[in-house]
Parts: structure tokens; sequence; C-alpha cells
């Protein structure tokens, strides 16, 4: 098995970082995307675009994003999670959207602050202060709200289960954090209260009288306890927890139109059960899941999974992303499978890029009758913003790993690794640059550096101290030593009829990045048939334009004809971006399934300033 991440840090920005980093925004684009143009036009034009400007040199995508929303998290508006708005949560006092979720909204602002503070290594007073003032709350029986009925349940008693298991989950990554003794008796109350209803909630009785119909009041309100009390079992070994949670996690489901997020956290509870407990049934259980998903048809474009499985797939949800991103990541941890961290790898640079807002929440984006996304349109504050920021810490910590004396740098992105021999930082100029700096800060015992190669790169190609290696693996390293990595990366147009109901489509990509056409530059494009557009690859042309847009991936910026399904005599042009780049702006719509000609190749090269072939 993999050793465990170490707590890393990549230090806190400057006050007003969401002012900060919005200072610059770009205004729409308008008619001059989509001006008409004859093929030999388009491949005959320059290769920069003059409608860039720089993008700030010291931009770190991905630290950036988890700044943003941690600044969203404490300093944002509409709402402020107060303190008193957050105690409120745990009252059950009406007056705010789904009051009913006692624990829902605060047990996530536990969690997610708690694991950002072991991830990250930041501290967060407030914190603290509101888990003082929380633990009172709590009922002699051991839940938190307005009021609980075991003997009848109803829906208002299967949400306040919900929020209790999130607040449940939240109190243990606090003890986890800073090993408190009130919070882990408050937990080992909430425990308690949960055994107690056991022989009534975990029947398949109560399974059918809050079916799929009952949505975020199902079912999973039940099984994905299993989350917390994995967790209180891990800190307290006591075997009562372990078995109330094996029980659980036998009785989860997929069933057809339920809701997916109840159903990952259920999931994700018991890989934390086999974490802890080692037991491998509990790991096949996971397993089959993760097959079970990846065939059903509910895979989106972006990598990402729905609110609700198929047949009521109509939308998105910060929470499920985040959810699928994190059970990849931990199983690839468990089990040290490709294909777990490939799928994760989908996630981060599509679907959780695309539902991150422009204020750092997370939340909805609405899908078209293909199942394709059309825009994010939902801040939902009351888990999805929380959610979303939870899931850094899991990133954060699966930038490296280490296997023996292998040090291994998994994901393309900014991260730290800190052990006591050894401490690297990782800097990434992936959007812009396709390359990652790499610099061991210190370096003590034989220790070697394995840095990956993604399916989506031709080639990982790398220099240590200025001397090109044959493989990507730094054999000995010692402090101070400078590692650059260039990925070579290529337009790659796949078959979308596995993630979309239209057959014949393809899915445009770049290196990780899906491309997709956005009403942000061409608002014009998106007329009544612009679906049925037919766009040709091989004409595509490389614009590596940098712009001032916060999160702007100039490196997969192209053009490609285009032949309008409602005037085919004239061609036009279609400016395929990153879908990454939503962040920077506000909602837009995206097409993100083409019809691709015939005669245009399923790729084509290109050349950027920086000499490497795209």
């Amino acid at each position: 098995m993999l050793a465990s991440p170490p707590v890393i840090s990549l230090g806190r920005p400057r006050a007003s970082f969401t002012q900060r980093l919005f200072m610059n925004r770009r205004s729409f684009l308008a008619a001059s995307a989509a001006l008409p143009f004859a093929r030999e036009v388009l491949l005959a034009q320059p290769a920069v675009s003059d409608r860039a400007t720089a993008t700030p040199a010291a931009a770190r995508p991905h630290s950036d994003r988890y700044h943003l929303t941690l600044d969203r998290v404490l300093h944002g508006a509409q709402p402020a999670y107060t303190p008193e708005f957050l105690l409120a949560d745990l009252r059950g006092e009406p007056g705010r959207r789904f009051t009913m979720f006692s624990g829902d909204v605060s047990g996530r602002w536990i969690g997610a602050l708690s694991a950002c503070s072991a991830s990250y290594g930041e501290d967060f007073p407030v914190l603290d202060e509101f888990v003082r003032k929380a633990l009172p709350l709590q009922h002699s029986e051991g839940y938190f709200g307005k009021s609980f009925h075991a003997d009848h349940p109803t829906d208002y008693d299967l949400a306040l289960l919900w929020g209790n298991g999130r607040l449940l989950v939240g109190l243990m990554e606090y003890h986890a954090l800073r090993h408190d003794p009130a919070a882990l008796a408050a937990a080992r109350k909430l425990g308690d209260f949960l055994l107690g209803i056991g022989p009534t909630f975990n029947s398949q009785q109560m399974a059918d009288d809050f079916g799929a119909g009952h949505f975020a009041t199902s079912y999973i309100c039940w099984t994905q306890q299993t989350e917390g009390l994995a967790a209180l079992y891990a800190a307290t070994k006591d075997q009562k927890y372990r078995d109330l949670c094996a029980d659980i996690s036998t009785r989860m489901a997929r069933r057809p139109g339920d809701h997916v997020h109840g159903y990952l956290s259920s999931v994700r509870g018991t890989l934390d059960l086999f974490k802890a407990t080692r037991d491998p049934k509990h790991l096949d259980r996971v397993v089959s899941a993760w097959n079970e998903i990846t065939q059903s048809g509910d895979i989106l474009i972006t990598g990402g999974v729905p609110e609700a499985w198929s047949p009521k797939k109509k939308r998105t949800e910060g929470c499920a992303e985040c959810d699928w991103l994190r059970l990849n990541l931990a199983l690839h941890r468990a089990t040290g499978e490709e294909k777990y961290l490939a799928a994760a790898e989908r996630v981060l640079f599509n679907e959780l890029a695309m539902n991150q807002f422009s204020t750092g929440d997370f939340g909805h984006a609405v899908l078209y009758d293909d199942f394709t996304p059309e825009m994010v349109e939902v801040r939902a504050w009351w888990c999805c913003t929380l959610h979303g920021l939870r899931a850094f810490a899991d990133l954060n910590n699966s930038v490296f790993r280490q296997s023996g004396s292998e040090i291994h740098y998994d994901l393309p992105i900014d991260g730290k690794w800190k052990s006591q021999n050894v401490i690297i930082e990782a800097r990434s100029s992936l959007a812009t640059e396709s390359k990652i700096r790499l610099t061991v800060l210190n370096a003590v015992g034989a220790n070697s550096l394995v840095i990956r190669k993604p399916a989506w790169a031709n080639a990982v190609i790398v220099t240590h101290n200025g001397n090109p290696l044959d493989d990507p693996r730094v054999p000995s390293l010692q402090t101070g030593d400078q590692i650059l990595v260039r990925y070579r990366m290529d337009v790659r147009a796949q078959s979308a009829d596995s993630v979309q109901s239209r057959p014949g489509r393809k899915a445009l990509c770049f290196g990780p990045w899906l491309l997709g056409a956005s009403s942000h530059d061409q608002p014009e494009y998106f007329n009544e048939l612009f679906a049925d557009n037919q766009v040709e690859v091989s004409s595509r042309r490389s614009e590596y334009i940098r712009r001032e847009l916060p999160f702007a991936v100039p490196i997969a910026a192209g053009i490609c004809a285009c032949i309008p399904a409602e005037f085919p005599g004239q061609a036009l042009k279609v400016d395929l971006r990153a879908v990454a780049e939503q962040t920077g702006y506000d909602p837009a719509r995206w097409q993100t399934a083409f019809l691709v000609r015939e005669n245009s190749p399923e790729t084509k090269p290109a050349t950027h300033p920086n000499g490497l072939s795209s």
C-alpha cells in the first residue's frame, strides 16, 4: 500500500483575494469572434491573437482556485457564513432554505476548514471558536436540530439524519486536526444515537419507504452515515461503530433516479472502513460500485456525474462532482491503479473547474437534452460551495505520494511534498507553457523522483539541472535540484457516443482539457441549430493567447473552420477553449460535443511559441 501524504502548504495570498484575482476581467468579445471566412484565410492568419494581453506571471491556477473558494467561505457574502448563521443551522430554526437538514451547512463548514487546515498548514481561529459554541446545542439523545421522530419518521426526520451525518463527519475531521476530547465526545454521542435507531433504519422496510422518489430525503440519508461511522471507528477502535458501518454498507444501492451525492458519500464511507479495517470485502464492494457507475452511461462528457442517476439526470451538482473526484483519488491511494487517477484527473481539469463560479462557489449546471453541460447557473451555497472547499484538501494530498524510496509526482498541478527527508515544491505553468517546475528544497538519504506520464501526454520530457533525462525519473535527489517537466500534447477527437445521446458526436480535447465553444467568446454562434454545426479539426490553428482573464488556458486555445447548419455555404470559425475557463467569467452557454467533418483527421498537431508540438 502507498504511504499517506504529508501536510503541505501553499501559503496564503494577500487580502481581498477575489478582488486581486478579478481586477482585470475582460468584457465580451462580441462580433469579431464569428465573422465569415474561408478555410484558407483561417489557416493563413497569424499565430498570436491581437486580442491577447498578458496573463499575470505569478498566476498559479490550482492554488488560486483553492484560495478563491477559501476566501468565499471565510469572507464572502450572499450568504455570509457567520457564526450565528451556522448556529441557526444546528438549531433547525426556520428562516433560510433547507433549515430541516440540521447540521448540513455547519458540519460541512467544520469539516472543510479542518481538512484544509491539516492539508495546507493554515490556521483558522474562527473554527475553534465556532466548535466551542456548537457542541452545547446537542440534544441529550445525541442528535442536533429541532426534533426527531424515530417511531414514525417523515421526510423531515430523514433530512435531519442527512445533516447530522454531515456534522458527524465534520466533528471527526475537527478531532483529527485538534485531537479535541469534547468534539470526540460529541461525535460518540451522535454515533450512539445512530446505534439506537439502527435496528429500525437499517432495514429493507425503511429503504422501501424512502425510495428514490424522495431524492434528497431518500434512504441515502441513512446509508451516508458510513463516512462518519468509519471515521469514528478509526479514532476509537470501538467495534460497535465498525459493525454498524459495515451493516449499513451492505444496504447501499444505486437506485434509478436517486441522489448521486448521497450514494457516493456512502461508497466513500465504505472505502474509509476498508482503510480502517483492511477487510477486503469492503474494498471489493467499492470497486464493484465504481465499475457499475462507469458502465452505467451516467459519466458525463466532462468526466463528472449528474445530480441524479438516470433517468432523471437533468443537471450536475458540485457535491457529487467532488465525491466522484475524491472517491477516485482514494481508490488510487488504496490500489495504486492508474485508471482511478486518470478518472480523477479528468474531473479535476474539466468538471470541477467548470463547476467553480467566479465567486468561488460551486453548484449546479443544467444539461442539454443530450446530457452535455449547457450552463452553470445555481450557486449551491448550502452544500456545494463547502464540499468544493473540502475537495481541495484531498487534491492537495494527492499531488505527490511515496512508495518506498520513490516519490511520485502524480498530478500536474501546484503542490508540495514534505517528509522528514525530502521537501519538493511543484509550480505549474501547464496552462500557459505546458511545463512544471520542481524544486528540491531539501534531500537527505537515497530518494528518487518519478514523474507520471498521463495518457493525454504524447511524451513527458524531463531535464534535471539542465540535463535531459532518458525517462521521467530522477534517480537521486539532492538539495537544490531543479527539475523541468514538459508535456507534449495534441488535440484529440474522441467519440462522445457513450456520454451524450446524439450519435456521431466527438469530444475535442487538448491534453487534460475538454474543449468547447462558449457564448462568452461567441454569443452569436449559439443560434437555433448550433448543435448541428460541423467542425473541421484539421483546420485548427493554435491561438496562443495570454489574456487577463483569470484561469485562462491559452495553451489549449485554438480556432477551427466551422460549417454552420443554418447557412452551410458560408464558413465560420469556432473559437475552442478549455471549459475550465468558465471560472473566469459570468455563466455562459457551452457546446462540448461536436459533429466533426469526415475529411477531418482525428488529431491535428500544432506548434506553440515554446517550440513544443502541442
